[in-house]
């Protein structure tokens, strides 16, 4: 009898110190904090493994940490009790996996349970549903490019490791701007003739805001003439969709832009996504998600293609190393060709697992060793533009004109020479869809192409027409 009683006595002591820790673990894991909270629920999983809660929060512990297969045996089991969120995470970790598939039919059973117990899909489960569809889409669309190198960098300063030539412009930090308005500012891009400055940040409109959360958007500002720069301008709302808008980069033609959005139409995370500016109203046209295999259900941005070294760069989180980010550096097609959907490879194209085998045999050693000859020295020696005034005088910099017309016009001849190179290229890629077609497409793009070298053909007259005009007026 007196052993019974002892017995209850200590079951009674020990029980509180019992559900004590578990509370302790459910409340740091409400808090947040997963890497605190994962060792706490683990012990609790020792004690107790059928705990269908417990195996769901050690899951979304895994999940969070980007642990992701190493939760899956907790949610299968969690699952398996019926606990309904365990539906759509193993959806995701076949998202996040590639298995796009095996996620959609695993979200069906997940909205099913949901109806089963008369409850709503929530806005988060339904944009993850969305981006799974766009994900099965795109894994037919993987553009066939040879990624001729990676590197793995430190996130924070991911940047100073494009090596870029000067005609690619630069990439700086938010240090550059001659703003007080900083704090938010991701990486500047600032091209060659150092007219403008464009950079992604928190909005400046305190109204635009989602659930109190405020948005990301593109802003530029342009130089004035008197060398300070004018107020910072966001784009246009094209450019500036839903979700966060940041890491612009404008080709020299000054119309082509790069930029990465995490709004409805990224599959995970930011994508990179592609826009043209149109010459006479200023406005962007649509933005297209450039695909497979830029983009992936985690965060990819800052697509840069520098057209003098004739390769391109992107940074991806993919890889998932804590505080890390890769580098890819490929070489752009003027046509975009794709893999065949049937290729038995093409998944492992898509994540970018080997990258020797996006080469099909070819040496790009050359190219390598061209980026690595390649010097930011032009960050601080950078040239404006380069005009021959007289057989004595160069100028390289707008602060050089003593005539403020002549500054002018050297302006207005920046962005003939900038039309004319966007016209060029827009022509050879002409050139060699007229080379792939026949019949009455072939005789359109003959009328384009003898339209354009027109066209061509007149910009080297206006330019020879602002160039004098610029010596007249200096020189007076």
């Amino acid at each position: 009898m007196k052993i019974r009683i002892l017995i209850i006595m200590l079951v009674a002591l020990f029980m509180p110190l019992y559900g004590g820790t578990l509370e302790e673990a459910k409340k740091v894991y409400l808090s947040g904090d997963y890497e605190a909270a994962l060792p706490l629920l683990e012990e609790q999983y020792k004690k107790n493994k059928r705990n269908a809660s417990v195996n769901q929060w050690i899951g979304v512990c895994l999940f969070n940490l980007g642990r992701y297969e190493e939760g899956r045996k907790y949610f299968e089991y969690a699952k398996s009790r019926k606990v309904v969120e365990a539906y759509r995470y193993l959806a995701m970790l076949d998202f996040y996996a590639y298995r796009f598939d095996d996620g959609s039919e695993m979200f069906n059973q997940y909205k099913a349970e949901l109806k089963r117990l008369k409850k709503d899909v929530s806005d988060e489960a339904i944009k993850m549903e969305q981006q799974l569809s766009k994900a099965k889409i795109m894994l037919d669309h993987v553009e066939k490019i040879a990624i001729i190198d990676s590197i793995v960098v430190d996130k924070d300063n991911f940047f100073e490791y494009y090596r870029l030539s000067s005609g690619a412009g630069t990439l700086s930090g938010k240090n550059v701007l001659p703003f007080e308005i900083q704090d938010s500012a991701t990486v500047v891009f600032e091209p060659e003739s150092r007219s403008r400055l464009m950079w992604g940040m928190n909005s400046l409109e305190n109204a635009d805001s989602v659930d109190g959360m405020t948005r990301k958007h593109i802003y530029e500002t342009q130089k004035l003439y008197d060398g300070n720069w004018d107020k910072a301008i966001k784009l246009d709302e094209t450019i500036n969709i839903d979700g966060d808008s940041s890491y612009p980069y404008m080709m020299s033609d000054g119309t082509t832009l790069y930029y990465a959005n995490n709004g409805s139409e990224s599959i995970g995370g930011y994508d990179i996504f592609i826009s043209r500016k149109d010459s006479e109203s200023g406005k962007f046209y649509s933005p297209q998600n450039i695909g497979m295999p830029f983009n992936s259900p985690f965060d990819d941005y800052m697509l840069v293609i520098d057209e003098f070294t004739g390769v391109g760069w992107w940074a991806t989180d993919r890889n998932r190393i804590p505080g890390k980010v890769t580098i890819y550096v490929y070489v752009p097609q003027s046509v975009r060709v794709n893999y065949s959907p049937e290729d038995p490879d093409l998944l492992s194209y898509a994540k970018v697992e080997n990258i020797q085998s996006t080469w099909d045999g070819n040496d790009y050693t050359d190219k390598l060793q061209e980026i690595k000859a390649v010097s930011q020295s032009h960050k601080e020696e950078h040239k404006d533009f380069v005009f021959h005034l007289s057989n004595d005088v160069t100028y390289t910099r707008y602060d050089q004109f003593k005539n403020s017309e002549a500054r002018h016009r050297m302006e207005e001849l920046v962005v003939i020479k900038q039309n004319k190179a966007s016209d060029e290229e827009r022509l050879k890629r002409l050139r060699v869809q007229f080379s792939k077609v026949s019949g009455v497409q072939r005789n359109s793009l003959k009328g384009e192409i003898l339209r354009l070298e027109e066209k061509i053909d007149a910009y080297y007259e206006e330019i020879e027409r602002v160039e004098n005009a610029i010596r007249r007026l200096e020189m007076k």
